[in-house]
């Protein structure tokens, strides 16, 4: 495992997503128990612990100066080791569109994100900062749901007639649009059409037509 971290570091370094610095969890557990051991503590604080535990770091590869680093680190085990903060961490993805998650792609911006729903839990506001993105997303969800029953009004109309559009009721530039679609007529016989529709309007205007 601890093997595994030192691999997993050379592929991505510091441009990883979220889940990917969430992997690191296990062999940072077993270093933080392994300090505490060799520092002779049962808590990872003080100096000894935090010598300890960077010298286990630097023997599997990993930079202790690079702050930045060991900052994401810190914050990988404060997100996993408690319960609460993963799960509130999984509240906040699901809430989140599929961009808005690839965006929040570090373990210290979730950190942060986390911290700001047990601040609101703490001071009962937990629902307006989970108002902005559940509404979002259900707003996103019945406009689809909408486009949707509209597109299958327009199937089952079709279908109920045979015909892909209403002379009396569509508007010109539909009918052009279905008309010249492709994937509906070839070109060769909307041309056949438009030439006999110009064809009889000329026939028509002819004095005694």
């Amino acid at each position: 495992m601890l093997k595994a971290d030192r691999e997993r570091w050379e592929r991505m370094g510091n441009s990883g997503h979220l889940y990917d610095w969430l992997d690191y969890h296990p062999g940072l557990s077993i270093r933080r128990r392994l300090a505490m051991r060799l520092a002779y503590t049962n808590r990872p604080e003080g100096k000894g612990y935090a010598r300890a535990y960077n010298q286990l770091m630097r023997a599997d590869g990993f930079d202790t100066n690079d702050k930045t680093m060991m900052s994401q680190m810190a914050a990988v085990l404060w997100i996993c080791d408690i319960a609460e903060h993963k799960q509130i961490l999984q509240e906040i993805l699901d809430a989140l569109s599929p961009g808005q998650r690839s965006r929040l792609n570090t373990p210290i911006a979730a950190r942060q994100r986390i911290n700001t729903v047990l601040d609101a839990r703490a001071h009962g506001t937990e629902e307006k900062v989970k108002q902005a993105p559940l509404t979002l997303a259900k707003q996103q969800l019945a406009e689809q749901n909408r486009k949707i029953a509209h597109l299958e009004e327009q199937l089952a109309a079709a279908q109920n007639d045979g015909s892909l559009f209403d002379l009396r009721r569509d508007s010109v530039d539909h009918i052009i649009r279905v008309m010249t679609d492709p994937s509906t007529i070839s070109e060769h016989k909307a041309r056949r059409i438009a030439s006999g529709i110009l064809a009889e309007l000329k026939a028509r205007s002819k004095p005694g037509g």
